[in-house]
């Protein structure tokens, strides 16, 4: 199944919510849970301080732990009264009585057991009830987790075998038992397993449900979050789609708003696209009107001429068949131009490059081109020459140098004159025609390399040509990795510059 880009994001952003707060949820709840037990430990280890004074007591009255010594039975019934009857006593040394039998045997009818000298009749126990009362329970499971050790830690007594199912015992905490200041045992603790006071698990369920709660109300608000975030990100993309699909059916104006984040940069690029394809478009008609308008110019003057011709109107005679071959010439020129430059622009143009003296070059365009200056009464002249040899193409670059000075002596007024000069760097070859007035504005000489444009605007052939010259000639210097550019002339009319890369060894 395909995921569209909203349910990535919402899936993206859920996941990043709640994953973490699973797991803040989870920590919290077992911390929760062990420093709870922590507390439940420290207070039981308080309430059985009040024990270890009653096992002192029992150790002073005895001398010693021998009456204790694997004797599980009585270390139980002494535990147990040791705790019923400090429980019994009003007062804040109270201690709850949770202790029962131990899960291995009844000691209901165990012998009780008083520490004295057995000569002693006086410290004899009382004779016991013959119905004793059944011992208490033991929620707290302390007959399973306490025991006796002597002063070197040496296990008195231990507690009897757990049951099968029962958890295992967790880490001991030992009290001292102190008789007149010398510690003389230690009473062993071993942590409960399992919280089994009945306030302390319910205590422990209600916080759980409470987490639960939160967890639940976190995840919906998370739901909420994700769901409105994802579709305020994807809002921009669908803009930017439906541009897209409005700019494939061609419309060009389309434009989508742009935000200042990354989103923002793409709906910005995505209508400088939208832009540049509009203005292609326009130049692609405009190519397409002046090329019908060049085309149809020598056409119409054929056609009339040949009409006129046909209908007797005007006599075939040298001259007519002359001016016809002047229109048939002036159409071949401007299909090759055309051809040219859709082979520049297409890289098609072939180039038999090698090393050329490129005054060599620029002196024989000179020269072929001077009787066109003269029969317009344009003075044409050579500037420095400065030795250059370049790696191009011979027949290409006196093809640019024609073209540019073919655009010079058509668009200089008579009486003017025009400069060729050759200069020499390290790494380049510059060349410069300046010609006289006319000039062109600052800002349409970036214009004049575009094709099918000439500067009167105005499509007229008063001056011939169709504005495809300089555009074949800018891709032959980009074709040799060089630079062409137009700008104003110090004798009144353009300066075209060329600057092209010298021969490499």
């Amino acid at each position: 199944m395909k995921l569209r880009i909203f349910t990535r994001l919402f899936i993206a952003m859920l996941l990043g919510v709640t994953v973490p707060l699973a797991v803040m949820m989870a920590s919290v709840h077992w911390t929760f849970r062990q420093g709870f037990e922590d507390y439940l430990h420290r207070v039981e280890l308080q309430r059985l301080e009040q024990l270890t004074g009653f096992l002192a007591d029992q150790y002073r009255t005895a001398g010693s732990w021998d009456f204790l010594k694997h004797d599980h039975h009585r270390w139980f019934d002494l535990m147990r009264r040791g705790l019923h009857d400090r429980s019994s006593r009003p007062g804040p040394d109270a201690v709850p009585d949770a202790l029962g039998p131990p899960p291995a045997a009844a000691l209901a009818d165990a012998p009780s057991f008083h520490p004295g000298p057995p000569d002693d009749p006086d410290a004899r126990p009382p004779p016991r009830p013959r119905h004793e009362p059944p011992p208490p329970p033991d929620p707290l499971l302390l007959g399973l987790r306490l025991r006796l050790l002597d002063a070197d830690r040496h296990p008195v007594t231990r507690p009897p075998p757990p049951p099968p199912d029962a958890p295992p015992p967790g880490p001991e905490s030992l009290l001292p038992i102190s008789v007149d200041g010398i510690t003389v045992g230690w009473l062993g603790v071993r942590r409960n397993a399992l919280l089994t006071d009945r306030m302390a698990l319910a205590f422990v369920d209600s916080q759980s449900r409470a987490n639960a709660m939160i967890l639940l109300f976190a995840l919906l608000l998370a739901l909420l979050v994700a769901w409105i975030l994802a579709r305020q990100l994807i809002r921009p993309v669908r803009g930017i789609a439906t541009g897209v699909r409005r700019l494939a059916s061609g419309d060009y104006a389309v434009a989508v708003p742009a935000g200042g984040d990354e989103l923002g940069d793409l709906a910005r690029d995505f209508n400088l696209l939208g832009r540049t394809l509009q203005r292609n478009e326009e130049a692609r008609r405009d190519w397409i009107a002046d090329i019908s308008h060049e085309l149809r110019t020598p056409l119409t003057v054929l056609r009339g001429e040949i009409e006129a011709m046909q209908d007797g109107v005007r006599p075939i005679s040298v001259e007519g068949v002359a001016s016809l071959h002047a229109e048939v010439l002036s159409l071949g020129k401007l299909v090759d131009d055309l051809y040219e430059l859709s082979l520049s622009d297409l890289g098609a143009l072939d180039y038999r490059r090698e090393p050329v003296s490129l005054a060599e070059i620029v002196v024989s365009a000179v020269e072929t081109h001077r009787h066109r200056f003269e029969d317009k009464g344009v003075a044409l002249t050579l500037g420095p020459m400065r030795p250059a040899v370049i790696y191009g193409d011979r027949r290409r670059l006196g093809q640019l140098l024609g073209n540019l000075l073919e655009n010079s002596v058509r668009y200089t007024d008579p009486g003017g004159r025009c400069e060729v000069c050759l200069e020499a760097t390290a790494t380049t070859s510059v060349i410069t025609i300046d010609d006289s007035a006319p000039g062109v504005s600052a800002e349409l000489h970036e214009r004049l390399f575009e094709r099918l444009y000439r500067v009167e605007g105005a499509r007229t052939r008063e001056h011939g040509g169709a504005g495809l010259g300089l555009a074949i000639c800018r891709n032959i210097v980009e074709a040799h990795g060089g630079r062409i550019a137009a700008l104003a002339s110090p004798l009144g009319g353009l300066r075209v510059r060329l600057e092209l890369p010298r021969e490499r060894d």
